[in-house]
């Protein structure tokens, strides 16, 4: 394997003193006008004087949709203000604009009562003679914080990235061997933050089976701060967009509260605007969602009341039905339209696989980087910090026989196993759908504790239930209990009626009544209040229908009243390759659900950090996970759960993993956190049109990510700042209860800092600490040794993507590039020792782990494989590049070194055995799997996934990359 010193970053900072500006046209909006906007939004609304700001994400989708061209740098039009937020390389045709203005105002308040008040705003506001005026926009405006940091430009968010790609469009097409793509821009809204490029037209993918699939390259741009840098930096990342092929007989899926997006070209402008104006070649975006109060597909802002059939379109947009009943048919455009449908996990698999090798991603990233203006360049490639990597491990005491790695290792888990419960039998149950999966299941566990004797088995009669048998083994450390039986019908779909089906009242009484079968049916637990752990195989998703009827949620919570933790299993219809490659998914499969399992009962191995005295020995690590419970949830009401997990390396295993306890106030053992956890649940809502709606927003921006939205002050007593108070209030309780060890305290930047806006970019200080509304002070007044570490990954490009880089030698003696996959810790070259900001990487993984760093979705690549040579194409292969997770040490004592903390850090991310790098650190990864006995299901996730998630998600499917 190649070892890297350094590795490449598709990032860019700006020189120092640089100077770049583009000119836009901009259309400035007077207060007095926005003042009339906003009090036309605050009619109707239940706390008006709460709404300080009118929002224009409608107006943003519009624009999107009808005016690909006009860029929107803000969410929500703040009337104390009148700064442009719309901007356009040329000035938008006034008819153009005028309507589309008329059509939100209208929008905005829609009720009957409301069409005077409408009528009288329009006339005030004159659409059509607003006008819009040239400016010159400094590109690289930024101003530092009190720390250092760079703050940009808050419009530079959106324009930064769209003047880049403008740029990049009028580069040559990228080159490959055999062929070559050509990019178009693609129109934006803020909330999707940055710009966005797309190969054109399509490429195309015939499968094994003749199958066409569809497919183009993609390229995002967005500008990112990092903490304590002088300089922000624009990232690109490099990808897939899949376009929807397969369709069912009703057409293409759409899952509830979910939108699919919708590229669209016309060959003439949307609206009529009295001109002969071109069609603008930027792709506009439509979105489709399925209207259960229509029982059909509609396009938003369309419907019968919706800004779109207000509006008389040059061309119409397609009919729903017609797109998504054949998708790849306006692929290459209908009637003057051409429509392209983003393929989404709900609809199905897809022939193209999602990600890119470095093979594609470093020339495409190279072929962009042509494109780079006077003063912006790469950012420096960071090197390994290796400060810490000479510190020898302490040796262990050998005695007796010298023991193999994997007998050692299962022997050492069958003890701390004993040693968690206590010298009490591991009892487990195995509720099995199909036979393969009960087989794979039981020699998983055989294998994962090395129980190599056929076990005891105890007929159905003399088992704890009828329906089953019992499996025992009897090891010197540890005495197993397997029982085995069918999952029968706690598994079937939950008992919705067609007529029921969209009920939420319905749905919670169904998730009641399997609550009540499971614990019918089983046994008492074994062990009084100790867990103990049951592992069922469930259905495929889609094999429930509705979505809602699936019973996942309802058998964690049913086994939990009944004592159980649960780890669940689902049997793959089909896995790609050969049988054999079937069996070893399989196996793999189940000795992560074992993992897992044993996880929830509290063992999991923790890293032996290897830094000797510099670490305490009685170190602590903490970690903190806020679980943000939905407002359209069945109380209407966004709830907040602080979870909290304390690690200690050296403690026995009953007290080595615990959680907080909100309630009590105490450190409880993480089995007892978890059933706890599950008393609060959130119970799942139904897609109901018919029953009451969630109440309405203050209209307060979010402020989501750091600088995105303007500064609001929010009402101090809204769902965001009590949110906010309960935050401060739990950290301050968890720190105190951490105060009589040295403590590493982790935290998770995208997860945290809505709530904690101290962690923000902008805000976050050195050795300093911030609870919402109290003054800032010195981390160590909140304890005498705690260090405070936030981590980042690359959710929405927010880390750089990144490639292992070095030089080699050719066969004539010239040195050239290489590129791989590189694992270790990374910081800047030019390393100042006090530096606190490093990136932490891992190796490929799963499906990906034999996929070649020069795998491409586009060109045949030449291999050798045992003596033999030939070419392939690699569009069919999942792609794993693993993300870069950034390690700030915001907070350490006067005389330690940042970069051990960081050290330390990345290596409670490593695994037990030979098992990938987790996402986070331990202690985050505990935190975060906490959550599944919180909220029913993940949060939705992009209409795309992201490739390097979408690859992560895929290897857990397949059981490659243990928990």
């Amino acid at each position: 394997m190649t070892r890297y010193d350094t590795i490449r970053l598709a990032g860019y900072v700006p020189d120092p003193d640089a100077e770049w500006t583009v000119p836009y046209y901009t259309l400035a909006l007077p207060r007095p006008q926005r003042r009339l906007l906003l009090d036309l939004y605050r009619l109707g609304l239940k706390r008006p004087d709460d709404c300080l700001a009118v929002p224009v994400g409608r107006l943003n989708s519009l624009l999107q949709a009808l005016a690909p061209e006009v860029v929107s740098v803000a969410k929500w039009l703040d009337v104390s203000h009148d700064e442009p937020w719309l901007y356009a390389r040329g000035p938008v045709p006034a008819d153009v604009f005028a309507t589309l203005v008329h059509a939100w105002v209208n929008d905005l308040r829609p009720e009957p009562e409301h069409r005077q008040a409408v009528r009288e705003v329009l006339d005030a506001l004159r659409p059509g003679e607003l006008r819009w005026e040239r400016c010159e926009v400094p590109m690289l405006a930024r101003t530092p914080t009190a720390v250092g940091t760079a703050q940009p430009d808050g419009r530079l968010y959106q324009l930064l990235p769209d003047a880049l790609a403008d740029l990049a469009l009028g580069l040559d097409p990228f080159s490959y061997p055999g062929g070559s793509l050509g990019f178009r821009g693609v129109a934006r809204r803020p909330s999707d933050r940055g710009a966005e490029l797309l190969s054109w037209p399509p490429d195309r993918y015939v499968d094994r089976d003749g199958r066409t699939w569809w497919f183009s390259a993609l390229l995002t741009l967005t500008l990112q701060t990092v903490p304590f840098s002088p300089e922000f930096r624009v990232h690109l990342r490099s990808g897939v967009r899949r376009w929807a092929t397969r369709t069912g007989p009703n057409g293409l899926y759409f899952p509830p509260r979910r939108a699919a997006s919708v590229y669209l070209l016309a060959n003439a402008p949307w609206i009529e605007d009295g001109t002969e104006s071109r069609a603008s070649a930027r792709f506009s975006v439509g979105r489709l969602r399925y209207d259960r109060a229509l029982r059909a597909r509609r396009w938003e802002a369309g419907g019968p009341d919706g800004m779109l059939s207000r509006l008389r379109l040059r061309q119409p947009f397609p009919q729903p039905d017609s797109l998504t009943g054949d998708p790849t048919r306006w692929l290459a455009g209908t009637k003057g339209v051409t429509a392209a449908v983003v393929h989404s996990a709900p609809m199905g698999s897809h022939g193209v696989k999602a990600g890119l090798m470095p093979g594609d991603r470093v020339p495409l990233t190279e072929w962009f980087e042509q494109a780079l203006p006077e003063g912006l360049r790469r950012a420096p490639d960071p090197v390994r910090a290796n400060r810490w990597s000479t510190v020898r491990r302490p040796a262990g005491q050998r005695t007796g026989e010298v023991l193999d790695p994997d007998t050692r290792e299962t022997t050492e888990r069958r003890q701390e196993l004993a040693e968690l419960l206590a010298g009490e039998p591991f009892r487990a149950e195995f509720l099995w759908l199909t036979e393969p999966i009960r087989d794979a299941g039981v020699q998983a566990l055989a294998t994962l504790l090395g129980l190599d004797e056929e076990p005891v088995r105890k007929p159905a009669g003399e088992a704890p239930s009828p329906d089953g048998e019992t499996l025992s083994w009897q090891t010197p450390e540890l005495a197993v209990e397997l029982h085995l039986a069918r999952i029968g019908g706690l598994a079937d779909s939950l008992a919705l009626s067609l007529a029921d089906q969209r009920r939420t009242s319905a749905l919670h009484a169904a998730i009641a009544d399997r609550r009540a079968q499971v614990v019918r049916r089983l046994p008492a637990a074994w062990a009084g209040d100790r867990a103990s752990l049951a592992l069922l195989e469930i259905h495929p998703k889609d094999a429930y229908t509705p979505r809602s009827a699936d019973p996942k949620f309802a058998l964690r919570l049913g086994f939990r009243d009944a004592g159980r933790v649960t780890q669940f299993v689902v049997n793959p219809r089909r896995v790609p390759g050969k049988p054999a490659d079937a069996d070893t998914a399989r196996a793999r499969k189940l000795e992560a659900c074992w993992t897992d399992g044993f996880r929830q009962l509290g063992h999991r191995a923790v890293p032996a950090h290897g830094l000797g005295p510099a670490i305490p020995a009685d170190a602590q690590y903490a970690a903190l996970w806020l679980v943000k419970r939905r407002r359209d949830g069945p109380t209407r009401r966004a709830d907040l759960v602080p979870i909290a997990v304390r690690v200690r390396p050296g403690d026995p295993a009953p007290e080595r993993i615990t959680g907080w306890d909100v309630r009590t106030g105490e450190w409880v053992p993480y089995p007892t956190l978890l059933m706890r956890l599950a008393e609060s649940a959130e119970l799942p809502t139904a897609d109901d049109p018919d029953e009451e709606p969630p109440s309405q927003g203050t209209g307060s921006p979010s402020g989501a990510e750091d600088g995105e939205a303007p500064d609001q002050d929010e009402d101090r007593n809204g769902p965001t700042e009590r949110h906010r108070r309960v935050v401060a209030d739990a950290v301050q309780e968890v720190l105190f209860g951490l105060r009589d060890r040295p403590t590493l305290l982790l935290v998770h930047a995208q997860n945290a800092r809505r709530l904690w806006p101290w962690l923000q970019d902008g805000h976050i200080e050195p050795d300093r600490v911030r609870l919402h509304g109290r003054p800032a002070q010195r981390l160590a007044v909140q304890g005498p040794g705690l260090r405070l570490v936030r981590v980042r990954d690359s959710t929405d490009t927010e880390t750089p993507q990144w490639w292992g880089h070095g030089p080699q030698t050719s066969d004539d003696g010239e040195e050239e590039e290489r590129f791989g996959i590189a694992t270790g810790l990374w910081r800047p070259a030019d390393h100042d020792p006090r530096n606190r900001v490093f990136g932490s990487t891992g190796e490929k993984a799963g499906p990906g782990t034999n996929v070649s760093v020069m795998a491409s979705r586009w060109a045949f690549r030449s291999y050798t494989r045992e003596g033999k040579t030939g070419s392939t194409i690699d569009t069919d292969r999942p792609a794993w590049n693993p993300g870069l997770l950034e390690i700030v040490v915001a907070g350490c004592l006067p005389d330690d070194d940042p970069e051990l903390w960081a050290t330390l850090a990345h290596r409670l991310r490593q695994s037990p055995g030979r098992a990938p790098l987790l996402a986070l650190p331990l202690p985050l990864h505990l935190a975060r799997k906490a959550t599944e006995y919180v909220l029913p299901t993940t949060r939705d996730q992009p209409t795309e996934p992201e490739e390097d998630d979408g690859a992560v998600q895929l290897c857990f499917d397949l059981g490659v990359i243990a928990p």
